[in-house]
């Protein structure tokens, strides 16, 4: 057996590792700040009521009038809240729950930039969870999407 393979395979592990820290260490700007604030007092909310994040949260940036969807595995009878904060430069906000057809089963209408949607399966099934940024004064804004399931 050879070193030489070993050797470069480790060099490879070292090197992904520095890469993948760096991507990690990367600090927030102001408005993805903002969206995390608001996702980890969400949680906190939430959590007080039974509630449980159930699927990893989602964090992006979207255009005005541009959805960013989450397909999920849901059960009948289990008590779900789907919601949507977004940054400062973002006036609204909506969840839209879907069916794998397409068709829109409910959604949240407030106009304002924190949508949630309480929402209570009929049948087990897959549904798409999308996020649609309404109203945005930049070029993208932030968001994030929080899943919860009632314990």
């Amino acid at each position: 057996m050879t070193i030489k393979p070993l050797i470069f395979g480790a060099i490879a592990l070292v090197f992904g590792m520095t890469l993948n820290s760096s991507a990690i260490a990367r600090e927030l700007d102001q408005y993805e700040q903002q969206v995390e604030n608001q996702l980890q007092g969400a949680i906190k909310t939430v959590k007080g009521d039974g509630y449980q994040l159930s699927f990893p949260r989602n964090v992006g940036k979207l255009t005005r009038r541009t959805e960013a969807f989450k397909t999920v595995l849901l059960y009948p009878n289990r008590e779900y809240i789907f919601l949507a904060v977004c940054d400062q430069n973002c006036n609204k906000v909506n969840v839209i729950v879907k069916d794998m057809n397409g068709k829109k089963i409910t959604s949240d209408a407030t106009d304002t930039p924190i949508s949630v949607v309480n929402f209570k399966p009929p049948t087990e099934d897959r549904y798409q969870v999308a996020v649609r940024m309404e109203k945005c004064e930049a070029k993208s804004c932030n968001y994030g999407m929080g899943i919860f399931a009632k314990r």
